[in-house]
C-alpha cells in the first residue's frame, strides 16, 4: 500500500469514515484485499507442490519454494482500520461526477502540482465502479471524493486515486457537507470544474477504467496515461494548441513581444540586398514571434542529412552559403520568385515542397510532429518524416534538473511551436505578393 505520511491535504472531507463499510464497498481497496487472499492460497499450493517435488528434482523444488515465499510476502499483513480511515479523512477532497450509468463511471479531477511555483497541471481520473451505495446513481450526479497521490519526485504527482465518499460513510449529511465544501473551493478556480468534467467526458468517451487525462493550467487536455505509470501518451498537438497560453514557463533569451505591433524589437532581419530577402525576413519574423528562432538558425555541419545531432532545421538563415550549395547540388529547378527555405529530406520553398523531386503545392501539404527523448523531434510532411532534430531546453529554468515529466511537457510545447511555425510558412508566399 502507498505511504501517505508525507502528504498533507489542503482541504479534507471532514467525514468520520467507517472501516467496516470501506472493506465492504471500496472497490479499489477491495482489489488489494482480494489479491492478498488469493496470494495466501497460491502460497499453500506452491508449498505443497514443493514438498511433492522434494524427492523428484531439487531445482523445481527451489523454484516452487521461492514462489511460495513470494506469495507469502504478498499475502501477509492486515490493512488496519486506521489506514482505511486515513484514506477518507486525510485525503484531498476533490469533485467527482457520474458521467455514465452503464457501466457506472465516475470522473474526478485533482490538481497534480506537488511544489509551489510550478505551472498547474490537473488530472481527470476515469473510475468504473460496480456500485455506489447511498448515491442516486444518476447521470451528472456530483460525487465528492477523497484522494491521495503517487509522488516520484519533481514538481508533480505522477498519479492519484479518487475514493467516492459514499464508500467511506453512510452519513449523507457528512457527504452533503463535503459537497458544499467542494462547491466553495470550486469558486476559486479559473473555470468551473464541474463543466470541465462534463467537457472531458464528452471529448473522451472511449477511455478505459483508471486512465487519467492530463490538463494544462487552462484545463486544455494534452496527454493520457494509465494510473500507476509515469509516462503519458501526448494528445494531438492541434488539441494542445487550443490553449490560450502556450508560452514556456521560463525566460526565453529573446525580448518580450512589442505590444504596439505584436513583433519583437530585436528581430535579426537580413539587411543585405539579396534575392528573396522579403520572404526570408518574413520567415525570421514568424520564427521570433513564435519563439522558434533557435530551430531555424541552428545548423549541422552534415547539411541536410537526417541526424539527431541537428540542433534545428537546415535553413538559409542558419548557414546561407552551405545551404545554397546543398540546394544547388540537389539539381532543383525553381520557378521565378520561388526561394528555398528549408532543406532536409525534402526542399521546402515559399511555393510548396519538393519531395522525391515531385512538387507539392501548399494546399497539398500537411505538417505534423512526433517526439521522444532518445531521437529528438521528428517533423512529418503528409505523414512521412522529413527532418529530425534536438529539442531545446536551454532557456528553461533549472533545465539540468528537470524531471522526465517536466521534459515531456516542455517538449510537447516546443513541438506545438514548431508545428505552428511550419503551418504559418504556408502564408508567406501570399503575404509577399500583397
Amino acid at each position: 500500500m502507498t505511504d501517505y505520511s508525507q502528504f498533507e491535504a489542503s482541504t479534507k472531507s471532514g467525514i468520520h469514515a467507517d472501516p467496516n463499510r470501506i472493506r465492504k464497498h471500496d472497490e479499489i481497496i477491495g482489489k488489494v484485499l482480494k489479491q492478498r487472499k488469493s496470494s495466501k492460497i497460491y502460497c499453500v499450493i506452491c508449498t505443497l507442490l514443493a514438498a511433492t517435488c522434494f524427492f523428484i528434482h531439487w531445482i523445481i523444488t527451489v523454484i516452487l519454494g521461492l514462489a511460495a515465499l513470494f506469495f507469502l510476502w504478498r499475502g501477509t499483513g492486515k490493512i488496519s482500520d486506521d489506514y482505511l480511515k486515513e484514506v477518507y479523512e486525510e485525503g484531498l477532497l476533490v469533485p467527482g461526477l457520474i458521467i455514465k450509468t452503464k457501466p457506472l463511471t465516475i470522473l474526478a479531477i485533482a490538481n497534480l502540482t506537488a511544489q509551489s511555483g510550478a505551472e498547474t497541471i490537473n488530472g481527470c481520473f476515469f473510475l468504473v465502479v460496480k456500485d455506489l451505495d447511498g448515491a442516486k446513481k444518476e447521470l451528472h450526479e456530483k460525487i465528492p471524493c477523497s484522494c491521495f497521490f503517487c509522488y516520484e519526485g519533481g514538481s508533480y504527482h505522477s498519479s492519484f486515486e479518487p475514493h467516492p465518499l459514499y464508500w467511506g460513510t453512510s452519513d449523507k449529511q457528512e457527504i452533503q457537507a463535503a459537497l458544499m465544501q467542494v462547491e466553495e473551493d470550486n469558486k476559486e478556480n479559473s473555470q468551473d470544474e464541474w463543466e470541465v468534467l462534463m467537457q472531458i467526458a464528452d471529448q473522451f468517451p472511449e477511455l478505459k477504467d483508471q486512465e487519467i487525462v492530463l490538463l494544462d493550467k487552462n484545463y486544455v487536455p494534452f496527454g493520457i496515461k494509465s494510473n500507476g505509470q509515469s509516462d503519458y501518451r501526448p494528445l494531438n498537438l492541434e488539441t494542445a494548441q487550443q490553449s490560450k497560453d502556450l508560452e514556456i514557463h521560463g525566460q526565453n533569451h529573446r525580448e518580450e513581444l512589442n505590444t504596439n505591433n505584436g513583433l519583437q524589437e530585436d528581430i535579426p532581419y537580413l539587411t543585405q540586398d539579396i534575392p528573396g530577402r522579403e520572404i526570408y525576413n518574413k520567415m525570421i519574423e514568424t520564427a521570433c514571434r513564435l519563439h522558434v528562432y533557435e530551430y531555424i538558425s541552428g545548423h549541422c555541419k552534415l547539411g541536410h542529412l537526417i541526424s539527431f545531432e541537428h540542433p534545428g532545421l537546415f535553413t538559409y538563415i542558419g548557414d546561407s552559403l552551405s545551404f545554397l550549395q546543398e540546394v544547388q547540388a540537389g539539381h532543383y529547378t525553381l520557378a521565378e520568385g520561388e526561394y528555398p527555405l528549408i532543406y532536409e529530406k525534402c526542399l521546402i520553398t515559399n511555393n510548396g515542397c519538393y519531395q522525391n523531386k515531385e512538387f507539392l503545392p501548399w494546399d497539398k501539404i500537411d505538417f505534423s510532429i512526433k517526439f521522444n527523448f532518445e531521437n529528438g523531434m521528428k517533423l512529418l510532411l503528409n505523414g512521412k518524416k522529413i527532418a529530425e532534430f534536438a529539442t531545446h531546453f536551454d532557456n528553461y529554468p533549472n533545465a539540468e534538473n528537470m524531471t522526465e515529466q517536466e521534459q515531456k511537457m516542455a517538449a510537447q510545447k516546443e513541438a506545438a511551436r514548431i508545428l505552428d511555425f511550419m503551418r504559418e510558412l504556408k502564408h508567406l508566399s501570399a503575404a509577399a505578393q500583397v
